[in-house]
């Protein structure tokens, strides 16, 4: 029975369109092949199996009964290597394939790196493509399609394809021995320093959007001494004694890395970041598709 299958297999398309068609000529044209072709297989598939599988019926074809109950285990087994090929790709893009993530700075020292360890523990062969800057310069990519996924700070767009990881409450950093600083256990508005010298963030950063609307909140306009690229030149701006600023709260370790800044808690309603993730508008890759999927279902429990 092995020598008739391997005889058999190279032909089941032509005895399906046989079949379908119940015309030589016609399912040549269904197979896309000449219709010597057609009646060369069928002598082939019958001489392999010792059975006819047509017959002649007036100018055209049928299939004799013994056809008749082979054909729909041929057609079966079709799909089922259809179904196996198809099983095949989708291991293979499982494996292999790229993420394309783009990233705020302040991102990219737990966020991002714990996410993607996650996702890459059964996907050893994926490639994670990593950029990162400005907000506006990852959600730039993010519409440009550079990138399939962006981690940034959330704002009111993007609503329908993004998802919150966390979010933080921002804190007042002031230099040490500033006139604030000997109360770090009481909450302080942005009203308190809005006549000081500040120290903010370029355009395009999501800190400077979040400066923006306190500023506004609190009716007023700051005198800005110094804008930076990333919020470690501004802690250490400020530090320097050069200006004040609202920030993330710095990390608690045994020891701070900014030690010439103070933190203080921020009463204002706006002093908070929603950290999250949003996605392209594109179809994605099945790989990013996967990541974000991930991201959805387990991001927050892995950034608590």
């Amino acid at each position: 029975m092995r020598s008739e299958i391997d005889a058999v297999l190279p032909l089941v398309r032509t005895v399906l369109a046989v079949a379908e068609t119940e015309h030589v000529t016609d399912a040549a044209h269904l197979l896309g092949v000449p219709q010597p072709t057609v009646s060369r297989h069928l002598a082939r598939a019958s001489a392999a199996l010792g059975v006819d599988l047509v017959e002649r019926r007036g100018r055209g074809i049928a299939l004799t009964p013994a056809g008749r109950v082979l054909v729909p285990y041929l057609a079966r087994a079709v799909r089922e290597i259809e179904s196996g090929l198809e099983a095949m790709v989708d291991e293979d893009a499982r494996v292999r394939g790229r993420v394309a993530i783009a990233f705020q700075n302040t991102l990219g020292e737990r966020v991002v790196p714990r996410l993607i360890d996650r996702f890459r523990r059964g996907r050893p062969g994926v490639t994670v493509e990593l950029d990162q800057g400005a907000r506006d310069h990852c959600l730039a990519r993010l519409d440009r399609g550079e990138s399939d996924l962006a981690f940034v700070a959330l704002g009111a767009e993007h609503r329908d394809r993004s998802v919150e990881l966390f979010s933080e409450r921002l804190v007042l950093v002031v230099p040490l021995g500033h006139r604030l600083a000997d109360r770090p256990d009481v909450a302080r508005a942005v009203a308190d320093v809005a006549d000081e010298p500040w120290v903010t963030m370029a355009y395009g950063f999501g800190i400077r959007s979040v400066h923006e609307v306190l500023w506004r909140a609190a009716g007023r306009t700051p005198s800005i001494a110094f804008q930076g690229q990333d919020i470690h030149t501004v802690r250490g701006l400020v530090g320097a004694g050069l200006g004040v600023s609202v920030l993330p709260p710095e990390a608690r370790t045994p020891e701070p890395t900014h030690a010439h800044t103070v933190d203080l808690p921020l009463s204002d309603q706006y002093a908070e970041r929603r950290i999250g993730m949003v996605w392209s508008d594109r179809v994605l890759p099945p790989q990013a598709s996967a990541f974000r999927d991930l991201v959805i279902s387990e991001g927050r429990a892995l950034l608590r």
